[in-house]
């Protein structure tokens, strides 16, 4: 059992945080919260759970708070939240089986189920309440969890011979507790002092076989959902059944697909897929909604409270609140449209994400783009330009910073933004842009985009001999032909331009390609292909994921066996060695390549020329300049990183600011490298003054790279020394014994690498 601290994202941030994205060392959440699954309601509080995150709506201000790893949250993706009205503690269940109890500002995990070996489905599919007890269905049966000793009390076995069985969803009324599952509806006496007996339950007759997701208790009637979906599929054909204590008989709510069924306040909520129905105490319908906002209802779950709001948890609004019956609301915090990332691009201080798809996924999420704590999201509708309704698995987007043009590429072709607004789509009928040969899709497969120095954009085109084609410019297009070097269909993923205008290309599952557009078109002299073998690129494996450039002009190539680096990449059309080198770490006594056993999946250079790498398996690694050090490693164990498969890193390069784009969604967090300045410009610290109450760190920005900054008191001592990481220098306030300085003003004295600039700052120092 671990314990943890709430911290709400919605507090009033400290004054040395302001006009800042986050502090130097901190995180912040970027994650998804209309995509609604669950929603619960104690006291003045509502919680939502959605597909991403958690938020908290407050019924006596209207504000909403964000819940996260971020601030204390253990996991994510929750599937369940619900509130104990006898501790009004709240309990948040996670697709993987992890649980969070909140109880005020502290967030207690419990992981026994998600770590215990179990036998099958380990799922948490609904929550219920017995005084202090939390009866979680579950997918091996029915686990019974104390809320105030925080452990699990016992765990009932209920499917034929005490063999697991799928419950779905439990409910008591004063003498049985029931339970829904996958083979008809068990129930057991409350007052069984043996439940964790097979034999104690029974499963009721009277009701076809089948799998029952979710039950009720009103006015000493239970009411549960028999759903043909789950059982083959079928839409629109789940049947609800009521019993009376002596019998069931068909009750005619059923005939959609239900969610949920749900019990408060004396009335009954029956959550379907497109449609919300209330009934009283005596189960007559009192009201319907199916449509609102214009749009069709999604609901996943239904409560209502003592005021009788309805509370809607919805697929697409978020959380929905319905008052005297026509009063309609609807909020979620402001976050990307979805947790899906394949890729981001980050350019004065805008981000935009491609949500991606491929591989039979299919995405019709638009793009997302955010600036200064503002998500949009671009969809729908912009004809006649193009209709993004119709447009499926956005994989790629770069920003142009020439024209301030973004640039997306999906399956019909390259959509042009100016700001957020598509001005126009190239395709087969006004570019050089052709539709892949082999399989007559009809589609044209674009994934690299890279802008040269001439602020030319590159796109490469796959399945086709002219494979990489050129937007100039002043508009034209020109398509260059590969066929002579890699045949007729290559296909090509990530584009990089280097320093030295060579175009490298990622050949899927076949290494690299490189070509120097400077010596005409492309042939077997100015174009290498790059694999494995020494003496043609010596590259880790030919199953490359990516590439970056480095300060110093190095190609960093990443691949499901580690790391190369390309240390001379002007040498190779100049018949000299060019081969990629592996970096070769000591571990244990023993001599390995850098990140031999990862799968490499983005790599990006701060302002220090260090390197941020993903992976696929094993989270972030933030290497020193050379690769041989280790600085960070963030996983999901360690960090708030939300998922060990991370698919994309940018930095904000102004602030320092390292986004992660996961598969669970979008974070960041606040390294100490910033950009740097050719001189000294506007140097100052924050914060400053630095007050008793705080022990983060402390930056000097506005440097010159690797300056030297000298820290005394004020009569000169030395106190501590540090080099600049781009244009910023962090310093925590502690002499270089490691104690806390002393109250005063301290002089920080800044020289650049060279000795030819100085500047001069001081910091007060409240203690």
């Amino acid at each position: 059992m671990k314990k943890r601290y709430l911290f709400l994202l919605t507090l009033v941030l400290p004054f040395y945080l302001l006009g800042q994205s986050v502090g130097v060392g901190h995180w912040q959440a970027h994650l998804a919260y209309s995509n609604a699954v669950s929603v619960a309601q104690g006291n003045s509080k509502v919680y939502c759970a959605t597909k991403s995150g958690v938020f908290v709506y407050n019924k006596s201000d209207n504000s909403i708070e964000t819940l996260s790893k971020v601030n204390g949250l253990s996991d994510v993706e929750a599937v369940k939240v619900n509130v104990n009205k006898y501790n009004n503690k709240t309990l948040i269940a996670y697709v993987n089986s992890n649980i969070d109890i909140i109880d005020n500002t502290t967030i207690v995990n419990l992981a026994d189920i998600k770590r215990k070996a179990i036998t099958g489905n380990k799922s948490i599919n609904n929550i219920y309440f017995i005084g202090q007890f939390a009866y979680l269905s579950c997918g091996f049966g029915i686990v019974v969890l104390d809320m105030d000793k925080y452990e699990i009390k016992d765990t009932y076995y209920i499917g034929n011979n005490g063999n697991p069985l799928n419950v779905r969803d439990v409910i008591s009324d004063s003498t049985y507790l029931y339970a829904a599952t996958d083979a008809g509806i068990y129930r057991a006496l409350l007052n069984n002092p043996n439940l964790s007996n097979y034999t104690s339950w029974l499963k009721m007759p009277g009701l076809p076989k089948g799998i029952y997701n979710s039950i009720a208790s009103l006015n000493g009637k239970i009411i549960v959902n028999f759903s043909k979906n789950l059982m083959d599929g079928s839409k629109g054909k789940d049947t609800l059944f009521v019993y009376n204590n002596i019998k069931w008989s068909y009750f005619s709510g059923g005939g959609n697909v239900v969610n949920s069924l749900h019990t408060s306040n004396q009335k009954l909520a029956i959550t379907y897929d497109s449609a919300v129905a209330l009934y009283d105490s005596n189960l007559v319908k009192t009201n319907q909604y199916a449509v609102y906002f214009n749009d069709l209802v999604r609901g996943k779950q239904t409560v209502i409270d003592n005021s009788n709001t309805i509370w809607i948890a919805d697929a697409l609004f978020g959380l929905v609140s319905i008052k005297n019956g026509n009063n309609f609301e609807f909020r979620y915090p402001n976050g990307p449209h979805s947790a899906n990332v394949n890729s981001m691009c980050l350019e004065n201080g805008n981000l935009w994400v491609a949500p991606g798809g491929g591989s039979g996924t299919f995405f019709n999420d638009g793009i997302y783009t955010y600036n200064s704590d503002d998500w949009v999201r671009i969809y729908g509708g912009y004809a006649p330009i193009v209709n993004f309704d119709s447009i499926l698995n956005i994989m790629n987007v770069i920003v142009d910073n020439n024209t301030n043009k973004r640039y997306a590429v999906y399956g019909d072709g390259l959509i042009e933004f100016e700001d957020r607004v598509p001005v126009k789509i190239y395709n087969t009928n006004n570019s050089t842009l052709k539709k892949y040969n082999l399989n007559n899709s009809g589609t044209i497969s674009l994934f690299g985009l890279a802008i040269d120095q001439s602020k030319n954009l590159w796109i490469t085109n796959s399945g086709v001999p002219a494979c990489l084609s050129k937007k100039a410019s002043d508009g034209t297009w020109a398509s260059y032909d590969f066929s002579s070097v890699v045949g007729q269909s290559p296909d090509l993923t990530q584009l990089l331009i280097d320093k030295s205008n060579q175009k490298w290309m990622i050949l899927y599952r076949s290494g690299l390609m490189v070509y120097n557009e400077t010596t005409g078109s492309p042939n077997n002299t100015n174009t290498k292909v790059l694999t494995i073998a020494t003496g043609q690129g010596a590259l880790p494996s030919l199953n490359v994921f990516c590439m970056a450039e480095d300060k110093d002009g190095q190609i960093w190539v990443g691949t499901d066996k580690g790391i190369g680096v390309f240390y001379s990449p002007s040498t190779l059309f100049l018949g000299q060695n060019y081969d990629a080198q592996q970096i070769l770490l000591e571990q244990d006594g023993n001599i390995q390549p850098l990140l031999q056993t990862e799968s490499v999946q983005s790599i990006a250079v701060d302002d220090a020329n260090r390197k941020w790498i993903a992976t696929k398996n094993s989270g972030v690694f933030l290497m020193s300049p050379d690769g041989t050090k280790e600085v960070y490693h963030f996983t999901e164990s360690n960090s708030p990183l939300f998922s060990n498969d991370v698919k994309s890193i940018v930095i904000n390069h102004k602030t320092g600011e390292i986004y992660f784009g996961t598969s669970k969604g979008i974070l960041s967090f606040r390294g100490t490298a910033t950009e740097s300045f050719e001189d000294y410009t506007d140097v100052y610290a924050f914060p400053n003054p630095v007050k008793p109450t705080y022990d983060g760190p402390i930056a000097i920005k506005g440097l010159t790279n690797n300056s030297t900054v000298k820290i005394t008191d004020i009569s000169g001592a030395l106190v501590y020394e540090t080099k600049s990481e781009g244009g910023q220098a962090i310093w925590y306030g502690k002499n270089t014994s490691g104690a806390k300085v002393s109250t005063g003003v301290y002089m920080v004295f800044c020289t650049s690498e060279d000795g030819s600039k100085k500047i001069a700052t001081k910091i007060l120092f409240i203690n």
